[in-house]
């Protein structure tokens, strides 16, 4: 019997006076866990040049010889962002379709970054949540998903290479000397990134 297929989402912040204190994150030792999970990804895929979400992720469904899907959602603030699940066949990937490209890439690099690690998770969706996000499913579809929370730890790993990803992303934009995105905003996030996580 193979294990539930995880599906990842991230959960409304509670406020600090509700939540259980959490063991710190020794940030080092994260980005050394992830380091190699992103040069395996780089060695094995590679990023497209130029950058573009769609064909980095065709070139990882043939190194992994199965299929992902993209599925765009609504989002509003407060829900959840992403999710990813893992079928027999194939993968999905949830991801927000009102929001900003950069912020959308960011959601699909943490999906991934869950599936490169092979995260187990567990569901945070009720049932009655799961039909309002995907009304066109039926309900037997989410009854694996139900009663699994997503590790913390998971949460940080999948971000941090999605961090990384993006890191070397800005780093080959820069290389080619391409412009900068067109928003101020976003050419300050990609800069804030790039020199946190960028590998000299």
């Amino acid at each position: 019997m193979t294990a539930p297929a995880p599906w990842c989402v991230r959960l409304v912040p509670v406020p600090a006076r509700h939540q259980e204190a959490s063991a710190p994150v020794e940030w080092s030792e994260l980005r050394a866990r992830c380091r190699p999970r992103v040069d395996e990804l780089l060695r094995t895929v590679g990023l497209p040049d130029p950058w573009d979400v769609d064909a980095f992720l065709d070139r990882l469904e043939r190194a992994r010889g199965r299929q992902i899907d993209l599925c765009a959602m609504a989002w509003t603030v407060g829900e959840s962002t992403g999710g990813w699940q893992r079928r027999a066949d194939h993968d999905i990937i949830v991801y927000p379709d009102n929001t900003t490209s950069l912020h959308q890439d960011h959601i699909i690099l943490h999906e991934v970054g869950h599936l490169v690690s092979q995260h187990a998770g567990r569901c945070v969706l009720s049932l009655r949540e799961a039909q309002r996000r995907a009304p066109s499913l039926r309900p037997a579809a989410f009854a694996h998903l139900l009663d699994r929370l997503t590790l913390e730890a998971e949460e940080h790993e999948a971000e941090t290479i999605a961090t990384m990803l993006l890191a070397r992303i800005g780093r080959q934009l820069r290389r080619d000397r391409r412009p900068a995105p067109p928003d101020a905003p976003t050419a300050a996030a990609l800069g804030r990134l790039t020199s946190t996580f960028d590998e000299p």
